[in-house]
């Protein structure tokens, strides 16, 4: 029985790398994993140097950016996280696309990457270039006056990141597909020692088997000698010899099965145990993921929960506000309802206060005017005798004054006939105004067609006088008054100028 071989190991590299066909030696292995470990150190420090430019390249193009967010009324405060959410935006899209590229050589960027990269590539340098672009602050679709040193100045950083970055997705590239084809060398390196080390356990075998094979040929050649030299020997002896020699045969036998067993046996219990640490291994992982899943589930639970908790806490809240809401609006409307009751009161109160007061001195002012029209009737009755003196008089005013009213004081417009003045203009309405309410107060119809006659009006002056002198002794606060007091004086001259009469 022939031992089981043992498995072969998997090729290690992509798919994709074909398995050299000739034959590897122990120094091409070993090239090829110092190769791998160079290819590891050249795509570190790859890395490296792209994160350090972009680093140095967010530090220098961050003063330009702050300084232009400032001068457009952004806070500094404010103004220096531009630079760094862009230049953090294009450093993270470029290496994303270098790290994909590198663990997948069939790997193509789509188009929001593409969008994003150069969205963010481009803003950042144009917010940097700005100024140099645009040195007198008035943007134009053409620069007019760039500053070309400026330009490249600053240009130099965001080219160098990009250029670096999308150099990097090369190296990247072709490191991956190398690191491939060196794996794929060690592979095969490895497979052939496992060959050769399976064609010299076999050789082991065979040679095992011919030895034993050997031995029982001689002690099949010794049996017959020792039988033909025991020929004359008794039976007894001959049977026992035989059986010696089938026991000593069949011990041979069970030897050699028990070596070809025993090898078996450990080929078996090799591939057993590689077979178990394979298990062990997916086992682990297994193992690993599962404890990964519950302690997410056991997390996003806890989050559930505690949300739930915040949820019903909240809610508590809303109704423990409401309820405190609705005692202080109903406290709020008792107070308005009791405020607005003493309010009204109160209000009816002074209305009935004020009407009582109104209607008081409504009849103080109605017995004033009474008197005061007595005193001017009694006056006016007290000159009576002297009627015929004060016609002379009146017709000699009238001689000097023009036309002459009785109740009316003279006043005369401009002799040329010219424009008058406003303040004359003004004198003669409140004189022809002051003469109407005198006659309203005094119950006597007015002599209109006189009046205009008087101050050469017409007879819609004349109105309007009328329902002015009716409007201010409605509205006008001591207009009365000052009626009565006019009507007083008036008779107290003609008293005056009856007693120089007589």
């Amino acid at each position: 029985m022939s031992a089981p071989t043992a498995p072969r190991p998997k090729q290690a590299g992509p798919p994709n790398n074909p398995v050299p066909t000739a034959p590897v030696s122990a120094d091409d292995a070993a090239k090829a994993k110092k190769s791998i470990a160079k290819l590891d150190e050249v795509l570190a420090m790859v890395t490296k140097a792209l994160l350090t430019l972009g680093g140095g390249a967010l530090i220098f193009t961050c003063v330009n950016v702050t300084r232009f967010g400032v001068s457009h009324e952004i806070p500094w405060y404010i103004a220096w996280m531009l630079d760094p959410l862009a230049s953090l935006a294009l450093i993270t899209v470029l290496y994303v696309d270098g790290v994909l590229a590198e663990h997948g050589g069939d790997y193509k960027p789509g188009g929001w990457p593409f969008l994003l990269r150069w969205t963010a590539g481009l803003s950042t340098w144009v917010m940097n270039c700005w100024t140099s672009l645009y040195p007198d602050g008035h943007f134009h679709f053409i620069p007019q006056k760039p500053d070309a040193g400026g330009i490249l100045l600053h240009s130099v950083a965001p080219a160098l990141l990009i250029l670096l970055a999308e150099a990097a997705t090369g190296y990247r590239k072709y490191a991956t597909r190398r690191r491939g084809e060196l794996i794929a060398i060690i592979a095969t390196f490895e497979g052939a020692k496992a060959a050769e080390r399976e064609a010299a356990e076999k050789r082991a075998r065979q040679e095992a088997e011919r030895e034993a094979a050997a031995k029982r040929e001689e002690a099949e050649r010794e049996a017959a000698a020792k039988r033909a030299e025991a020929e004359r020997e008794a039976d007894r002896r001959e049977r026992e010899e035989n059986a010696r020699l089938e026991n000593e045969r069949r011990q041979a036998e069970i030897e050699a099965a028990s070596r070809t067993r025993r090898e078996e046996i450990e080929a078996e219990r090799e591939r057993l145990a590689l077979t178990a640490r394979t298990a062990e291994i997916e086992a682990n992982r297994r193992k690993a993921e599962a404890e990964i899943e519950d302690r997410r589930r056991r997390e996003q639970w806890e989050q559930d929960q505690a949300e739930r908790d915040r949820e019903a806490a909240r809610q508590a809240e809303i109704v423990k506000a409401e309820a405190q809401a609705e005692a202080l609006r109903k406290e709020a409307d008792a107070q308005a309802q009791a405020l607005r009751t003493e309010a009204e009161a109160a209000a009816e109160a002074e209305r009935i206060r004020a009407e009582a007061e109104a209607r008081a001195l409504e009849e103080a002012e109605k017995l004033k005017r009474e008197r005061a029209l007595e005193r001017a009737a009694a006056k006016a009755r007290g000159t009576s005798e002297s009627a015929v003196a004060r016609t002379s008089i009146s017709a000699g005013r009238a001689s000097e004054n023009g036309v002459a009213l009785s109740a009316v004081p003279a006043l005369t417009a401009s002799e040329n006939g010219g424009r008058i003045p406003r303040e004359v203009r003004e004198k003669q309405r409140d004189e022809a105004e002051r003469y109407i309410a005198k006659c309203s107060l005094s119950g006597i119809a007015p002599d209109l067609e006189r009046l205009g006659n008087q101050y050469g009006k017409g007879e819609t002056w004349v109105g309007d006088r009328v329902r002015a002198a009716k409007k201010r002794l409605a509205d006008e606060d001591g207009f009365e008054e000052s009626v009565i007091a006019d009507a007083l004086d008036v008779f107290e001259d003609d008293d005056s100028d009856s007693a120089g009469a007589a």
